[in-house]
């Protein structure tokens, strides 16, 4: 691989990995969805560091893949489990958002309920105490 690739590469998982962190930070990212990220940044640097000893023996020798498609494949595994991750969170989320529209109608349903029998009931009193006087 060429240096000049190699280094930009380096780089850009660095800049990953610091926004990674800064959006952490700032809670702006939760840490269970920046896990994915963090794994990601630093497998990505770790193969820019040694793509030699990574792409082309270790990894080429377990599947059989040669350098270029290892490449490909590693980061067709990776953007597919992202995409994994993701489909499985917005998958709780709109099960929890689904959950809470429920519990929201039924609290206004009694909201309503309770506010009706309050104005029956103040009109009864109204009424039988006009009767009185």
């Amino acid at each position: 691989m060429l240096i000049k690739i190699q280094l930009f590469i380096g780089t850009l998982s660095i800049i990953l990995l610091i926004i990674t962190f800064e959006l952490i930070r700032k809670e702006k990212l939760r840490e269970e969805y920046s896990l994915l990220w963090l794994f990601t940044g630093a497998v990505i640097l770790v193969f820019s560091i040694w793509p030699e000893y990574f792409l082309s023996r270790f990894f080429s020798q377990i599947t059989g893949i040669f350098y270029l498609s290892a490449v490909v494949l590693l980061a067709f595994m990776f953007l597919l489990l992202i995409v994994f991750h993701f489909s499985v969170v917005i998958s709780r989320l709109t099960s929890q958002n689904k959950e809470l529209a429920q519990r929201y109608a039924l609290m206004e349903l009694e909201f309503r309920e309770l506010r009706n029998q309050r104005t029956r009931s103040k009109r009864t009193s109204n009424q039988s105490n006009g009767a009185i006087k």
